[in-house]
């Protein structure tokens, strides 16, 4: 039965052979008002020719697509990180997925870490009765000078909090600055009895009292006031996501970890695997509101165990190095230190899929990670 010219039908059929057909203004004149295009693609081409050279353009377009994709190439899903590593030659960011590295042009003589895309250095200063010396880089851009800190404490990815401790009598203070910029908050004072451990989305995390007798609290302070109070504690290992990482207790054969949500004041113990040890200190993994540590069987295998503190889970298939930490990247990734001197990237949902391997050189250690 013909079919209307102006149907859906032939315009499905045009869809499919036009692509095939190049027509200059001379063909369309020479084909006439009467001339149909059904004609049209029946003399340029038989019906097998044109099935056989639409598959091959659409086997060549698929190719292109593989190739053109990386983790497809290797097998090894992308990761879109780059770790900063500390070594002989200095600080270094290695990209995951590709191994270019770039040297971060920063004094090795202090502390780093990762705050957004960027390294914030601190500087232990001369003179003891001065807080050391905060410099944040980034990039290939000039080092910005950020203030004077005993503890730097990442507010956002472009921003620290800067605590300074106490001297009794004299209060301590902390003020908030651009960690790539040239901005800074007023300084708010501290009272000699807190100190400063970490920040959170509505205050600073602070400890008060004497040695063994400290309470874990949140502190606002532009209000100047305790917002919460959190429970005992000897030490606070690390703040992050909204929750800290602190040992409630220590005995002989070691201490008792456990982990705060500063929102709730909810502190959960972490309990290692049964026929497990920890051999690493444990981290927080904001992703999962969970930790990480490496333990070790009987035997001295390490492991990965993995997820809320009080439901750890052994990751099988990793070797971690006793000792060292797993330190969380961005969307869900995590950076294992292995025993033979390499770090992996592991993800939960890789299934089968080989994870990123970086390969380190000799003396260099993972430092932290960004995206």
């Amino acid at each position: 039965m013909p079919v209307p010219r102006g149907s859906a039908f032939a315009y499905r059929r045009c869809n499919l052979h036009c692509d095939l057909v190049t027509l200059t203004d001379e063909d369309l004149l020479d084909a006439g008002p009467a001339q149909s295009r059904h004609s049209l693609d029946r003399g340029w081409l038989p019906r097998w020719a044109r099935w056989m050279l639409s598959a091959a353009v659409a086997a060549a377009l698929l190719v292109v697509l593989l190739v053109e994709i990386a983790p497809w190439g290797s097998g090894t899903p992308s990761t879109g990180l780059r770790l900063l590593v500390d070594g002989p030659s200095g600080l270094t960011w290695v990209e995951v997925d590709g191994g270019a590295r770039t040297p971060v042009a920063a004094d090795d003589a202090g502390e780093a870490s990762v705050v957004g895309t960027g390294v914030v250095m601190q500087y232990p200063s001369e003179d003891v009765a001065f807080a050391d010396s905060v410099v944040g880089y980034i990039d290939d851009e000039p080092p910005y000078p950020i203030g004077e800190a005993d503890l730097v404490a990442p507010a956002s990815g472009t921003s620290v909090w800067l605590s300074v401790d106490a001297d009794p009598p004299t209060a301590g203070g902390v003020a908030l600055a651009s960690a790539y910029g040239t901005w800074r908050s007023k300084v708010f004072s501290v009272p000699p009895r807190l100190q400063i451990v970490g920040a959170a989305a509505d205050g600073l995390v602070a400890v008060k009292g004497g040695f063994r007798a400290r309470r874990l609290i949140l502190w606002d302070p532009q209000l100047q006031e305790q917002i919460r109070d959190m429970g005992w504690v000897i030490s606070v290992r690390e703040v992050s996501g909204g929750h800290a990482l602190v040992t409630t207790g220590c005995l002989t054969s070691g201490c008792a970890t456990a982990m705060v949500d500063v929102a709730t004041g909810v502190s959960t113990d972490v309990d290692i695997p049964f026929g497990w040890k920890e051999v690493g200190q444990p981290r927080l993994v904001p992703d999962v509101a969970g930790v990480a540590v490496i333990v070790a069987d009987s035997d001295g295998r390490t492991a990965l165990a993995l997820g809320a503190p009080d439901n750890l889970a052994i990751v099988g298939g990793l070797r971690p190095t006793p000792g060292l930490q797993a330190i969380p990247g961005p969307n869900g990734w995590l950076l294992v230190p292995l025993d033979d001197g390499d770090v992996i990237a592991w993800r939960h949902d890789l299934g089968g899929a080989p994870a990123a391997r970086v390969e380190l050189a000799a003396g260099e250690q993972l430092v932290g990670v960004s995206q």
